[in-house]
């Protein structure tokens, strides 16, 4: 009897970074990958993707088969002055658009993993806003939200809190994909001075909170951990790796409460 053809992810963001890791990570776990990305790869089943062209994700879909086991979302733009835009097509628009076009390609027991973020966090407190974004074109949502007046900062906790949202939403609405969000807290890649000098102060007080600098190959295996066919069950969750910052500050926050201050 023939061995079964080994399941295939796509993985966007596949060129550097978290995306090139999960790549590396999946491929030796046996699985069949085809990474997308603008950056070119050495990879055989490289396929260009820009998530700010409507027209390169169309044709970037078009080339993915059938019946494939998932996708990795890993693509991102990072918080810089001047690309609020960039961000949010990118981050958000770009993402959804793209994860909506290959879902009848993905097949029944299949899952979509994002690349979310702490940054996102908060998401809870701001679902007034996260649902003007979720059935809205980026220049409906242009006309009406002042996009260039947040800071780089705060156009990408929107990305990362619109993201972890419109996937609990998913997970709630399909019966038969599953969708989870990793949301790690400052990962060593060449984004990181990016986000350094966007989160300033509160970058140099979670990086107090850490023992080390995190490492795109963790986030990797999270990542993996949540697309592996065999875990079924978890679906509709936001995996924090964040060497336990999130504990920290809710301890913290538990504290001063129980203290009265």
């Amino acid at each position: 009897m023939s061995a079964s053809p080994p399941p295939i992810i796509v993985v966007t963001g596949a060129t550097n970074g978290i995306g090139k890791a999960t790549n590396e990570l999946l491929k030796e776990n046996g699985v069949s990958t085809i990474p997308c990305d603008r950056e070119p790869c050495a990879d055989t089943d490289y396929v260009f993707l820009d998530l700010m062209s409507p027209t390169s994700i169309t044709e970037c879909v078009n080339t993915i088969p059938d019946n494939i086991e998932g996708l990795i979302n890993c693509a991102g733009v990072a918080p810089v002055s001047h690309a609020n835009n960039a961000v949010l097509e990118v981050n958000w628009f770009g993402t959804r658009s793209f994860t909506e076009k290959i879902l009848t390609k993905i097949k029944p027991s299949g899952s979509v993993t994002t690349v979310a973020s702490r940054a996102g966090a908060n998401w809870e407190d701001n679902i007034r806003n996260l649902n003007q974004f979720m059935d809205s074109t980026y220049d409906e949502v242009a006309s009406t939200f002042e996009i260039e007046n947040l800071t780089p900062a705060r156009a990408y906790e929107l990305s990362k809190e619109l993201l972890i949202f419109w996937s609990m939403i998913n997970a709630a609405s399909h019966a038969s994909i599953r969708f989870n969000t990793v949301s790690p807290s400052s990962v060593e890649t060449r984004l990181t001075p990016s986000f350094r000098e966007a989160f300033k102060e509160r970058s140099v007080n979670n990086h107090n909170l850490r023992t080390r600098a995190t490492t795109a190959s963790e986030i990797a295996k999270a990542i993996w951990f949540l697309a592996d066919p065999s875990n079924v069950s978890i679906n509709g969750i936001d995996l924090r790796v964040d060497q336990g910052i999130t504990a920290k500050r809710q301890v913290e926050k538990f504290n001063k409460t129980k203290q009265g201050t």
